[in-house]
């Protein structure tokens, strides 16, 4: 390390690339001169010795004392003509580079430097402060005061301090003075590269070795490496050309993601071309069949259509998709080994807190005022509808959004296989199919502006809710305990059905109708509120016993929250605003025209 040769024969290569050619003389004091230029002034009978070659007299020595970078001869560092660009280092106190989580022990100190030692906190900062200056390439510049005068106390100090960093945390520090060179002709000041790599550190972008790790990975080329700061204990130095440090660990991580990216390429085309074959082996099979037939007056057309590869677009689709599907399977080790318990606790606490907090808005809401409202000339109930209405298609639109898709799959739908938890709120504000958000969001404007009239916006909100979460619970016990794992469940079916038993319930004596009856038959079709209801169970029964895409276990969970809740606001002395108001479509109506039909 630190020979003459090599740091030439890179300096002509590092020349050669350089627009404006240095003088001879600045080049050779550039390739073999230690040189320095520290701002402020140096002091007399200050000796550092061997590698750090300082040394710093009364007297003015001849040149032929001053050394290269192999020499390892006291010398003193005089300011040469080359221009100082190296932004200065801390005078007061210089930190240096983190090598290690841990400060070294007493024990690992005396190893390093025998009885004859400074102090532990000194010794340890030495070592981060020589070790910064390795990777910066200027370990000819002067340290701090009072690392200077421990080094002036202890003669071996410096020596022995270089040699362990050297055996241990090795670096190409003829690069890294080649670096040097090259920050000192930018025309800015520029950063050392150990003061990022210390920043780097502390924001969690680099790891240093742990302490507990070091017998462990002697000697092992295979060991995880810990970079890219200075190469790992014992790590060996990078193959990449004009690298100061060992083998990165952010360079493994980029080869490691390109090859997980070439793979993914790879499955996708595979199943491209699978499709493709299938694709046009279905033309080809429906091209015989029509051939095969002509007594019945059919012709094939030649101009049918074209089997293509996917564009771009297509294929950034598949993609996305293929990113979002999960990997797992049920003989998986996490779904395998999940437990019942696993699957239903998280879930069941997340919703009672989600329910108790639900209870503590009920109880400290308070109606805000007119000139707060982001739509104050509309009513409180249409207003909250619409705010819900919002939510809900944003996750609609979403959907059809590739890169949304993980997110989606993971929060605003129930797998029972492997539940989350959050996934018990979000999938009530999620519809994939546009029939199934435009009949949730019917209902909603239907019964949703009359039981907010009715409850206030707190309650509302609570039974709206409280349904979807308290639905969606009761749903994924049903399929957990019965051992349906492979299924899925979403939307605000729950929901909307909560909102209207809770309106059935609150008005079981009132007279209702139909719409579309022309008013004046509308009295011949009354029929009670709690008549509806129990019609809506029974349509709802049939319907999911009928259709296996129907959450029946949701549906009738939320229709008892609903009737649970409002017979709950009864008791505790709620009363509907206007019994006679009218319900309903026409009550929809009504809000929006701002007429009495």
């Amino acid at each position: 390390m630190n020979n003459v040769t090599s740091v030439a024969t890179r300096s002509v290569s590092l020349c050669s690339r350089t627009k404006a050619w240095p003088q001879p003389g600045q080049f050779l004091r550039r390739a073999f001169t230690s040189y320095h230029s520290h701002p402020r002034p140096l002091k007399s009978q200050c000796i550092l010795t061997s590698h750090l070659g300082i040394s710093l007299r009364s007297s003015n020595p001849s040149p032929s004392s001053r050394r290269s970078f192999a020499t390892t001869k006291p010398v003193l560092f005089n300011t040469t003509s080359i221009l100082y660009r190296l932004k200065p280092y801390d005078e007061t106190r210089e930190e240096g580079l983190t090598f290690r989580d841990e400060p070294l022990t007493d024990r690992d100190l005396f190893t390093i430097f025998g009885s004859e030692r400074p102090g532990p906190e000194t010794a340890n900062r030495l070592l981060k402060v020589l070790h910064a200056r390795r990777v910066d390439g200027t370990l000819d510049i002067p340290v701090d005061d009072e690392l200077l005068q421990a080094l002036i106390q202890y003669r071996d100090a410096e020596r022995a301090t270089l040699s362990w960093l050297r055996a241990k945390y090795p670096i190409d520090e003829e690069q890294a003075i080649l670096d040097r060179f090259k920050r000192e002709e930018n025309p800015r000041v520029v950063e050392h590269p150990s003061a990022l790599m210390e920043r780097g550190q502390r924001l969690g972008l680099f790891k240093t070795v742990d302490a507990s790790q070091d017998q462990n990975v002697k000697g092992n080329t295979d060991a995880e490496y810990y970079g890219p700061q200075s190469g790992s204990y014992y790590a060996a130095l990078s193959e990449k050309e004009e690298d100061v440090f060992g083998r990165s660990e952010l360079e493994r991580i980029r080869a490691k993601n390109e090859a997980e990216a070439e793979e993914e390429e790879r499955l996708m085309q595979e199943k491209i071309d699978r499709s493709m074959e299938e694709a046009e082996a279905r033309a080809q099979e429906k091209t015989q069949a029509l051939a095969a037939r002509p007594e019945q007056g059919v012709e094939v057309s030649e101009g049918g259509k074209v089997v293509r590869p996917p564009n771009e677009f297509e294929k950034w689709v598949i993609r996305a998709r293929e990113r979002a599907a999960t990997k797992l399977t049920l003989d998986s080790p996490e779904i395998a080994g999940m437990t019942t318990r696993q699957r239903l606790l998280p879930s069941l606490l997340f919703v009672l807190a989600c329910c108790g907090g639900l209870y503590f808005l009920t109880e400290h809401w308070e109606a805000p005022r007119r000139s707060d409202r982001v739509m104050p000339n509309t009513s409180l109930g249409m207003a909250t509808c619409i705010g819900i209405l919002g939510v809900n298609a944003v996750v609609f639109l979403a959907w059809r959004f590739p890169p949304a898709l993980r997110l989606l799959n993971n929060y605003f739908i129930v797998v029972p296989a492997y539940p989350r938890a959050l996934s018990m709120l979000g999938n009530i504000f999620s519809q994939q199919g546009g029939r199934h958000f435009l009949m949730n969001m019917f209902g909603l404007f239907i019964f949703g502006p009359s039981l907010h009239e009715d409850v206030g916006r707190a309650n509302f909100i609570a039974i709206y809710l409280a349904s979807g979460l308290l639905g969606s619970l009761v749903s994924l016990s049903s399929y957990v305990l019965r051992g349906i794992l492979v299924s899925s469940s979403l939307g605000a079916s729950g929901s909307i059905w909560g909102i209207t038993a809770a309106y059935m319930w609150l008005h079981r004596d009132d007279n209702f109708s139909f719409i579309f009856i022309p008013r004046q038959y509308q009295d011949d079709f009354l029929a009670k509120g709690w008549m509806f209801l129990a019609g809506f169970v029974i349509i709802d029964t049939i319907a999911g016993l009928r259709k296996k895409t129907i959450d029946l276990v949701a549906h009738l969970t939320g229709m008892a929250v609903g009737v649970a809740t409002s017979a709950l606001w009864e008791a505790n002395g709620g009363k509907t605003n206007n019994r006679n108001r009218p319900a309903g479509a026409r009550a929809l109506i009504n809000d929006i025209t701002g007429r009495d039909l």
